[in-house]
């Protein structure tokens, strides 16, 4: 299903608007925000650690760690897939590779952890080498923070024929959606790539994953790539709550 929907956007949509979008985007530059790339990524996923440490990231086929902030990205693993999450329990690290289920409530889950990192995801090891159990679990791109509100990816898709999406139809910008106090509101941000992941470090600082894909920020739907192809990662430079309130 994802392909058919990436071959949709692809076919439909890519020649309908490229005028509109540079080759190259202006440097980013905002008040609110950092930008890190990893070279040739293509796609930022799961986000691990913080900026001021260790953060580790999954693009589209790697893993890769930073330590100094992102000016340089260590290479720790192939996976010829994205992961999804990184789920810690005590000293240990899953890699959760797929999000096709869901919860009871509704909620789309990162779960199955073939491999496990004992030292902040610079080494992996295979799960069932050790006899440690693959089948984890956790909610995909939705983070609390301090149990004062939520915030969760929203998907958004535009059927092909103007009627319910049903799961199917035309991939448009995701949104991040902040839940507080029985409400729901969008996080407005600067930027128009496609957003596939949520990550919020220890100081409240949240992690946005992107793609080079680019849409309309009118409309949501794809108009480019960014000439480059890297992997993106938009990092609040204040607690999120000074972004919501």
């Amino acid at each position: 299903m994802k392909l058919f929907k990436t071959i949709a956007v692809m076919m439909v949509l890519s020649s309908c608007a490229k005028k509109e979008v540079p080759d190259v985007p202006p440097t980013f530059s905002d008040p609110d925000w950092t930008r890190l790339e990893i070279a040739d990524g293509r796609e930022a996923h799961a986000v691990y650690g913080n900026i001021d440490d260790t953060l580790m990231v999954s693009t589209l086929t790697e893993i890769y760690q930073t330590t100094d902030r992102g000016k340089t990205w260590k290479k720790t693993k192939v996976n010829n897939q994205p992961i999804y999450g990184f789920l810690s329990v005590k000293d240990t690290i899953f890699g959760l590779q797929a999000n096709s289920l869901k919860d009871k409530a509704g909620q789309k889950l990162a779960t199955f952890s073939q491999y496990f990192s004992l030292d902040k995801g610079f080494t992996w090891d295979w799960s069932t080498k050790f006899g440690v159990s693959e089948q984890r679990s956790q909610a995909f791109a939705s983070v609390s923070v301090n149990n004062q509100f939520k915030i969760k990816l929203k998907e958004n898709i535009e059927s092909f024929d103007g009627g319910p999406a049903n799961g199917s139809g035309y991939v448009l910008k995701s949104d991040i959606e902040v839940f507080k106090n029985g409400t729901s509101k969008i996080l407005p941000v600067p930027f128009d790539n496609q957003i596939t992941n949520l990550h919020v470090d220890k100081l409240g600082r949240l992690y946005v994953s992107a793609t080079r894909s680019i849409h309309d920020k009118n409309t949501g739907k794809y108009v480019s790539t960014e000439k480059n192809q890297p992997a993106i990662i938009y990092i609040s430079k204040k607690n999120v709550r000074e972004l919501i309130d």
